[in-house]
């Protein structure tokens, strides 16, 4: 129930403008406005012939253009293959005892 709840609020931002749901009885089409807002026994069911329309809502969450995401995660390179990230952390070690106000003859001896 939890599931559908969270999907519910996503149609709710990503898909206003357009059905999330068709009830293949009566062919009735909903968008998330005309599902409503409330969630419990029946908030599922077509408002003119009782029939359940999860599956639907399913299907729509599973093609909508909306709720896929248009690009391919990126992928990153591993830091400790990096030589940039060395050079960095070799700068950030020399430059650790100034900005923490450390005198730098202090911390040598």
């Amino acid at each position: 129930m939890l599931l559908f709840v969270r999907l519910r609020s996503l149609l709710f931002v990503l898909c206003p403008d357009h059905p999330v749901a068709l009830c293949e009885t009566c062919h009735r089409t909903y968008t998330p406005e005309e599902l409503g807002t409330e969630i419990g026994e029946g908030s599922y069911l077509c408002r003119h012939c009782n029939t359940d329309l999860r599956e639907s809502i399913i299907a729509h969450a599973r093609t909508c253009a909306n709720l896929i995401p248009q690009k391919p995660l990126a992928r990153v390179a591993s830091v400790t293959n990096s030589t940039i990230a060395t050079a960095a952390s070799e700068r950030f070690a020399t430059r650790r005892p100034a900005r923490l106000g450390l005198d730098a003859h202090a911390t040598a001896g």
